[in-house]
């Protein structure tokens, strides 16, 4: 009886309606990378996002917010999301960008790139050497906004053109550190493919694309377990896919069989981009991101 009963009709969008995950029909936060992955206390981290926006003019970029949240005393290892600090309480004009990061505002595109210091005393409640082996988490908020936004007033900012995406920067005492992974080179049906090029494609047909990585920069770490013990381990990193037409068949592949089949769209002259995105699973990560048409 209960079959043919739709509650609430249309009135709700279904997850059927929703884009796939590899679909960039519209401007998205990709990825947030961080260098280093892994901080220790006192040292400076920069900040980078992948955040394509097929619909922008050429040459035009979205303007970034970026927000650093400090850790919960009470429960460092959380991920936060959400910074607490009030922006209409900053004076922009008299500010410089130290005063700024101080109080957790650490980056404005295009006037000045992310960058946030640790404070030398971040570590400093904890005791015992597995707690400062762990570290805590260090939330880092990014907000991606149209460029007009930056010459209008708050008052007037629409919250529906704002994407938000949040990284967690870990800062320890780690003896073995995260690193970024690294791509050695971008494939099409294994063909390498130079970083810029445009890679012309068949409509309707099938690629494979593929990922190859930096096999010396694959690295083991010390992992210390609830328990106490110490292991040594290997990271297992993955690959995301996303492109801004066609048809991906796998949004994930995990290394070292890092390639996904690709279907460009049927019409011709059709141009769009293949976003690679490689995580290692402690919070590093790349991109590789490659223009496409059809012949």
């Amino acid at each position: 009886m209960l079959s043919g009963c739709v509650i609430g009709g249309d009135k709700h969008i279904r997850p059927r309606d929703l884009a796939d995950v590899w679909l960039v029909d519209r401007p998205r936060i990709l990825a947030i990378k961080a260098e280093p992955p892994e901080a220790i206390a006192g040292q400076e981290v920069t900040f980078e996002a992948l955040i394509p926006n097929p619909d922008a003019e050429e040459g035009v970029d979205w303007a970034t917010m970026w927000l650093a949240c400090p850790p919960d005393p009470n429960n460092p290892g959380a991920i936060g999301f959400g910074c607490e600090l009030d922006i209409g309480t900053l004076d922009f004009e008299t500010m410089d960008p130290t005063e700024l990061a101080s109080v957790g505002f650490i980056g404005l595109e295009p006037f000045f790139p992310p960058a946030y210091i640790v404070p030398p005393n971040l570590l400093s409640h904890l005791v015992t050497e597995r707690d400062r082996r762990e570290g805590v988490n260090v939330t880092i908020q990014v907000s991606a906004m149209p460029p007009e936004v930056l010459e209008e007033q708050v008052d007037d900012l629409d919250f529906n053109e704002i994407e938000v995406g949040y990284k967690r920067l870990v800062v320890s005492d780690a003896t073995t550190p995260n690193s970024n992974p690294s791509i050695f080179e971008f494939v099409v049906d294994r063909i390498p493919i130079a970083a810029g090029a445009l890679v012309h494609v068949e409509p309707e047909q099938n690629y494979e694309l593929g990922v190859i990585l930096e096999e010396n920069l694959i690295e083991t770490y010390e992992y210390l377990t609830r328990d106490g013990a110490l292991e040594i381990r290997r990271e297992e990193p993955y690959a995301a896919w996303y492109t801004t037409h066609g048809t991906m068949l796998e949004e994930v592949t995990l290394y070292p069989f890092t390639e996904a089949t690709w279907t460009a769209p049927k019409r011709s002259g059709v141009e769009g981009t293949w976003y690679a995105v490689v995580r290692d699973r402690r919070g590093g990560m790349t991109w590789h991101v490659q223009d496409w048409v059809t012949d």
